[in-house]
């Protein structure tokens, strides 16, 4: 472990000073992320997975990833969205807005194609601001370039296939790392094998793929040159190649076919900087699958964090791009006949009836992880990540309303529906919204209940935990047409009876 090094006594104080004052953390919060940032690593300061912290320091996910949202607000940390390769575990992009990430990419380690999603492949981490402390990963220029492989351009808690720990999976692979500085010659002598043999040059981005097939000839060598943008191999054609490999689809932008066998290559660095290289074998045969991960903060999660929407209003998706969010959960209510509420009591006093309920609804919705995406009229629309969240709540909600309904003016009854699936988040009105089909399955869903009842979908009485909720309610289960969906659907009625206290 590397020295730390030193902070910025004046600005670390000043900063922790805004955290203490945004809200009232545990008496330990605040002095175990000042040791934190003082005394760890360097590496363990970038990209801070703040689940991962959590789990360390003693916080649920949710307080922690508080913590680091309003972290990053006052100038401790950085926040970083992070494109993930889905078939490798390169950093393919870090982003400091949200309308910076266009989830369509190739990945310049692996050239796979990439379509990601909020849910698995964009993740959000903190590195520890340069003012607070600086650090090497600010200079990856200055990084071992096993370490600029291997730290900086490699995602934090990938989990090596079959077993492995990340150490024999580079072993196994990896057939050595090199500097080649500007208008240098270096000779590599390889055994080479059945497969792939890559050479990388990630500080240029560039990808050369040797197909090594047939019965072993004798020694060989290619000369590989270094041009601006672009490698040249004067005694071989290259060619771009286009192949489905397991679950993926690759592009490879530059391939040459070889004899297996004993192999120099002789790599010349034409241009003026630095290349940063790394040779790797991948066995015949060999497949990737989607890489899975440690739990980690995805993008999906901090876009139902509600701090984060308070706070970061103009993070924003990019107005020409949509993203893909695999699996969500969605709940709409709505008020039993809101409109003659205001004839009957006028509008001042049915405003503050209906803001009121919103309060109420807020306040569970926030407490049960999930986030109020928009209002519409006297109706809520309401993403969770999990569809046990979303029960939850539309069970208290009804239940609080009925305690709030015995000292106002005029009682109110709401109608709720959930529905999970997929959907897209875009930006509308100068916020982030979702939209597809399976939102509007939600909403119908909705429209199906009566004052007083949850309607569910059965993709979310399925889900986990949400049995344990309703077991113990009268539930009703239904096949019912949904007005622009085509087909009937499973629709569950839960009858919440009014709270007794």
């Amino acid at each position: 472990m590397s020295v730390p090094s030193p902070v910025n006594e004046s600005l670390l104080g000043q900063r922790l000073g805004g955290l203490g004052s945004v809200r009232s953390w545990a008496p330990h919060v605040l002095a175990e992320l000042e040791r934190f940032i003082r005394t760890a690593d360097d590496y363990d300061l970038f990209r801070v997975n703040p689940i991962q912290y959590g789990g360390r320091a003693g916080l649920s996910e949710a307080d922690a990833i508080e913590l680091f949202v309003h972290s990053a607000k006052v100038g401790l940390f950085e926040m970083d969205w992070l494109l993930i390769c889905a078939y490798c575990p390169q950093v393919a992009g870090s982003f400091r807005e949200l309308d910076q990430v266009h989830p369509r990419f190739q990945c310049a380690f692996c050239n796979a194609i990439n379509d990601a999603s909020l849910d698995d492949y964009i993740q959000v981490a903190f590195t520890v601001s340069s003012g607070v402390r600086d650090i090497i990963f600010r200079h990856p220029e200055m990084l071992p370039v096993e370490d600029f492989y291997l730290r900086y351009n490699f995602a934090k808690g990938f989990i090596a296939p079959h077993g492995m720990t990340h150490r024999q999976l580079v072993a196994a692979l990896s057939r050595g790392f090199a500097d080649i500085e500007a208008h240098e010659r270096r000779s590599f002598e390889f055994d080479i094998t059945a497969g792939r043999f890559e050479v990388l040059d990630l500080s240029h981005k560039l990808l050369l793929v040797f197909f090594a097939d047939g019965e072993p000839a004798e020694p060989q060598a290619t000369l590989v040159q270094l041009e601006s943008g672009r490698f040249l191999l004067p005694d071989r054609p290259t060619a771009p190649r286009d192949i489905v490999i397991g679950d993926g689809r690759f592009s490879f932008r530059q391939t040459a076919d070889l004899s297996p066998g004993r192999h120099t290559i002789r790599i010349e660095n034409r241009t003026g900087e630095r290349g940063r290289f790394w040779f790797v074998q991948y066995p015949f045969g060999f497949e990737p699958h989607p890489v899975e991960y440690e739990p980690f903060l995805s993008g999906k999660r901090l876009l139902l964090t509600p701090s984060f929407r308070e706070l970061y209003k103009a993070q924003l998706v990019d107005e020409g791009e949509s993203i893909n969010v695999s699996d969500m959960t969605f709940l709409f209510t709505d008020l039993k006949r809101s409109t003659p509420l205001y004839e009957s009591v006028g509008d001042v006093n049915a405003y503050f009836l209906v803001r009121q309920h919103f309060e109420i609804l807020n306040r569970i919705i926030r407490e049960r992880s999930g986030t109020i995406i928009k209002t519409i009229g006297d109706a809520v629309m309401a993403g969770f990540e999990r569809p046990k969240d979303a029960v939850g709540a539309s069970i208290e909600m009804i239940e609080e309303l009925s305690r709030f309904n015995r000292t106002a003016s005029r009682p109110l009854g709401l109608k709720v529906g959930v529905h999970k699936g997929r959907a897209i988040a875009v930006t509308l009105n100068d916020r982030i919204d979702y939209f597809g089909q399976d939102v509007n399955i939600a909403a119908r869903v909705q429209g199906l209940a009566d004052v007083d009842e949850v309607c569910i979908s059965a993709t979310v009485m399925e889900a986990p935990g949400v049995g344990d909720i309703v077991n113990s309610r009268p539930v009703s289960r239904n096949y019912e047409n949904l007005k622009g969906i085509g087909q009937k659907m499973e629709v569950h009625r839960i009858a919440i009876t009014p709270a007794q206290t």
